[in-house]
């Protein structure tokens, strides 16, 4: 400050003290971060305390201008100014009004800290609603407390620094409930968790509100503080044996420098450890000089993959060059199959730098099914499995309202109450299971719970109501009659609630599901429960596509929609009275889709026999695409569809192919849903 204020000039000395300053602190926080105590540090702080007080005392008799008083406590330099520590340095500074300084600094606050501050709140909210929801379950992990009061005090400091007061207040009220559990005066009874995990809401919405550049503020503030002081007045009556816990406690951790050190937890967000992974994986990328963690910008990702695709794109053409057709060049196609091979593992890179694992949205669903079990008086534990499954950043973004509905679902329609569990011989508590895994170049999601299952004449019978079946859907398959839950405006709660039963909500979870080039699927036993399964992409920027030719018009298939192909013999082909072909692949009687007539394509093959049938999968029901010929499979790289585009019947968007041309990308769903009506009469 007296540099900045050039109230004495800088010196190689003081730039050498400094510099040494710099080195200790930064010593000292990889300390802390592995032992979370500086124990054992102090005499080398007086030293360099020394020192700088010695400096600043010879600046100021040199330059015979009083710039600080030689009582002030350099250390309040180096530590946030939170609203306590200002009267002390007042006082102390005795040259210079503090407030004159408080002011000056608050100008250097930039857009850049802020979403420093708010980037880093946010993972600390996550990381302290886990915790609370572990200490749910195990009140008397001494570990779980010190992590989650870690958490409110680390945010409270940063709020003070920054002057926002209504957190730093808030925080510190929640720091203070929490300092009288570790201290054994409370016991982290579901009352406490339930208030501090208000805390963590009210918290969580004042930063997004200050993303947003919105005033800091948080309303009924006094009203959420006496809420918390009733809650802390429910207290252990204090005795000699607590107190001398406390002590012991104290005593141990002061003597070891490992007592506080954290225990791995489930409660690390993906992005507090830039890889997702658990406390344990951070402590190990802290531990490791060869691993670093860094902060991308998505931006920056997202153009890395398109200049990546825009390579692949280039390799395909120059390999694909019509200027080398009838050449005979040996070294060249060695060095574009090298090419191929480098490109394909920079692409493999840049897609996996956008996998995210998928720990961040399915822990959120910990406390979604806490909620809802307490509100509807039932007992519900999840189980989580595979959370350290990657899919693409993009279908992070979207599949979390589809999971938030469908665990809300589980919770309220699947698993009954405890009394009628009981009464039909289950355990008490109810079983909701959420996991991941990879197949087949895809990530399915598995929602499960051991409830009564879905009712399926009810579902029949409310959907012959409504007009969306007729009295023939009794004669489907069961997959079939549950794909009615889809259905908008459909719903077979016996009443309203506020958490479902007004029959909104699945069909929008099915749209988002097909928008990601995905599908849902249902199981369900009577009496045993029921299981979502949805299926997604592992990636939505480059995907592995069959090229077809219909006429002079060449489309993409996505291979993961593709069972077989087959050219057709005559007596395969069979014509309903309606009009429409079918075709018979070892007795099931399959649609046939003209993509030629679909889209008007001129050129092109009419008679069966002489083109080919790709049978494609959509629904667990089969169809074929009526194509001239199969030109080959490659890799496409996904165009999005431009706005003035509109929606295209069955398009997913464009892709540029080695040749120059460009390719148009079937969405399967899309199409087969569109030819709903004209297929109907062969589906059931």
């Amino acid at each position: 400050d007296i540099f900045r204020k050039r109230q004495m000039p800088m010196e190689g000395e003081h730039v050498e003290l400094l510099c040494r300053t710099s080195d200790f602190v930064r010593d000292l926080l990889d300390v802390i971060e592995q032992r979370l105590s500086d124990n054992g540090y102090e005499d080398a702080a007086e030293k360099i305390i020394g020192e700088i007080q010695t400096k600043i005392s010879d600046g100021r008799s040199r330059e015979n201008t009083p710039t600080c008083s030689p009582q002030a406590k350099p250390e309040i330099v180096m530590e946030p100014i939170v609203s306590e520590q200002v009267s002390e340095i007042a006082q102390q500074a005795e040259a210079e009004p503090i407030m004159d300084f408080a002011d000056e600094f608050k100008l250097t606050i930039t857009p850049e800290m802020i979403k420093r501050f708010t980037d880093e709140a946010m993972d600390t909210f996550e990381e302290a609603e886990t915790t609370l929801l572990q200490m749910e379950l195990r009140p008397n992990d001494k570990e779980l407390i010190e992590q989650v009061f870690r958490n409110f005090h680390s945010f409270k400091g940063n709020a003070g620094f920054f002057g926002y007061a209504d957190f730093e207040k808030l925080s510190h009220k929640a720091e203070s409930l929490l300092d009288s559990v570790r201290d054994g005066r409370s016991s982290a009874s579901p009352a406490i968790i339930s208030i501090l995990l208000s805390v963590v809401d009210v918290l969580r919405i004042g930063v997004h509100s200050l993303e947003k550049g919105e005033l800091v503020s948080i309303p009924n503030l006094e009203q959420l503080l006496k809420s918390m002081d009733g809650v802390e007045a429910q207290r252990f009556p204090a005795d000699e044996s607590a107190t001398a816990d406390s002590d012991n406690r104290m005593q141990t951790e002061s003597d070891d420098g490992d007592a506080g050190k954290e225990t791995p937890t489930n409660g690390t967000s993906a992005s507090s450890n830039g890889a997702g992974g658990n406390r344990a994986d951070g402590d190990k990328k802290v531990a490791s000089s060869s691993q670093v963690a860094l902060r991308v910008d998505v931006e920056k990702l997202d153009q890395l993959l398109d200049l990546v695709g825009e390579m692949v794109i280039s390799v395909s053409m120059v390999s694909n060059s019509p200027d080398l057709v009838g050449l005979n060049l040996d070294r060249f196609e060695k060095s574009i199959m090298h090419l191929t091979k480098i490109t394909r593992d920079i692409q493999d890179v840049s897609m996996s730098m956008r996998m995210i694992p998928l720990s961040g949205v399915f822990r959120k669903m910990v406390r979604l099914v806490r909620d809802v079990a307490m509100k509807e008086n039932k007992k519900v534990d999840l189980e989580i499995i595979g959370e350290e499954t990657e899919v693409d950043k993009t279908i992070i973004e979207q599949i979390s309202d589809p999971l938030v509905h469908l665990i809300r679902n589980a919770v309220d329609h699947g698993v009954e109450s405890p009394a009628e569990r009981l009464a039909s011989g289950k355990p008490e508590t109810g079983k909701v299971t959420l996991e991941a895994k990879h197949s087949a170049g895809e990530v399915w999601i598995l929602i499960k719970d051991d409830g009564n299952g879905i009712n399926r004449d009810k579902l029949l019978k409310k959907a012959i109501e409504r007009g969306i079946a007729n009295e023939d859907a009794y004669g489907w398959k069961d997959e079939d009659v549950y794909k009615l839950v889809f259905e908008p405006g459909l719903s077979t709660a016996a009443q309203v609630s506020s958490i479902s039963g007004r029959g909104v909500g699945m069909d929008v979870v099915k749209r988002n599901i097909e928008k990601l080039r995905g599908r849902i699927d249902i199981r369900s036993s009577p009496g045993a429960g029921t299981m979502f399964i949805l299926r997604i992409p592992l990636t939505l920027a480059i995907i592995e596509g069959m090229i077809v030719q219909v006429g002079d018009i060449k489309y993409a298939i996505p291979i993961t929609s593709i069972n077989e192909s087959l050219r057709p013999a005559e007596n395969q082909i069979t014509v309903t009275p309606e009009g429409l072909e079918v075709l018979n692949v070892r007795h099931q009687l399959l649609p046939v889709i003209r993509l030629h007539e679909v889209y008007k394509v001129g050129n092109a093959r009419t008679k069966l026999t002489e083109g080919i049938l790709i049978v494609v999968e959509h629904d667990l029901k089969k169809y074929c695409l009526f194509v001239d010929e199969m030109v080959g499979q490659h890799q496409i790289v996904i165009k999005g569809l431009p706005e003035y585009f509109g929606r295209i019947r069955g398009v997913s968007g464009f892709a540029i192919l080695g040749d120059g041309e460009i390719s148009t990308i079937l969405d399967i769903a899309g199409l087969v849903g569109s030819m709903e009506g004209l297929l109907a009469d062969v589906k059931h």
